[in-house]
């Protein structure tokens, strides 16, 4: 093999694994992005959400998809969609607290070296944030809190 034959074997086989690193991580995150834009479309139709600023996936006994945004009348609602049946719950916001006092309650009760992500779901019958975070020991916890009174419903800690 000559030199030449040598340098453009080592730019293919480069240029075929860099291909093949993005052709995986665009199939991994395929069925994230597929959920959130049918979400989407379901909030629009059933829950009249025209501005989506939020998406969750809530994976407990059941699987739910939740968006929350601005309807055209500036209210602000979420809707949680069973992911298994297809049935919906449209939730307006009102006077609940609001995700970022519902992470901040996680805080102060729990002081986690960081937060992982909070999804809205349903927790026995009602409308429930599961607050997931990292603890200073490196362990996972999860608090559940009720959507409407942000009381801690549940908590799973040092997993």
């Amino acid at each position: 093999m000559t030199k030449g034959t040598k340098i453009l074997l080592g730019i293919s086989l480069v240029v075929l694994a860099i291909v093949s690193v993005l052709t995986y991580i665009n199939i991994s995150f395929a069925p994230y992005s597929s959920a959130k834009s049918q979400a989407n479309d379901i909030a629009e139709k059933k829950a009249q959400i025209v501005e989506p600023d939020y998406f969750g996936n809530y994976t407990r006994d059941k699987q739910y998809y939740s968006v929350g945004g601005l309807t055209n009348k500036d209210k602000y609602r979420y809707i949680i969609i069973n992911a298994k049946s297809g049935k919906t719950e449209v939730i307006n916001k009102n006077s609940a607290p609001i995700r970022k006092e519902i992470v901040q309650g996680v805080v102060d009760r729990y002081d986690p070296k960081k937060v992982l992500h909070i999804n809205l779901g349903v927790y026995k019958d009602k409308p429930t944030w599961e607050v997931a975070f990292e603890n200073k020991k490196g362990t996972i916890g999860y608090n559940l809190v009720d959507f409407r009174t942000g009381k801690s419903v549940q908590i799973i800690n040092n997993i």
